[in-house]
């Protein structure tokens, strides 16, 4: 598979896995892996499309930004992404009502600098960060 993401074990918070060709690949299936991490998006019906500007730098760093702005549009708007089309400065979300979902884990509240891992392993990017719940 070359592009996908998963839930890693963690004790007290939620970890997400993703891999992709691309870093901005890569970034889309995080966002989505964080999604995932909390609700059953299989359901899930886009009710709007939400445009994710991130600044160039290190992959790390825009990784965390666009978490950390997905957490915030979250909590502010009830919308989360079920689809992620990655963009030369950034994301385009399909986002869906949580409330229409099923929720199944801890809501993330913060995406954290413990143990954040971003590298390129052959042909492919993978990141690993830490989500507070």
């Amino acid at each position: 598979m070359t592009r996908g993401h998963r839930t890693l074990p963690h004790t007290a918070d939620t970890r997400i896995q993703a891999w992709a060709p691309t870093i901005m690949e890569c970034i889309a299936e995080a966002v989505l892996a964080m999604s995932d991490s909390f609700l059953d998006t299989a359901g899930g019906v886009a009710c709007t499309e939400q445009r994710v500007h991130l600044a160039p730098g290190r992959p790390e760093d825009r990784l965390v930004a666009a978490l950390e702005e997905v957490i915030y549009r979250m909590d502010t708007t009830g919308q989360v992404p079920i689809r992620a089309t990655p963009e030369e400065d950034g994301l385009l979300l399909a986002t869906a009502w949580v409330e229409t979902m099923a929720q199944t884990g801890a809501v993330p509240k913060a995406a954290t600098l413990h143990r954040l891992a971003f590298e390129q392993r052959g042909d492919q990017w993978m990141c690993t960060v830490t989500l507070d719940v």
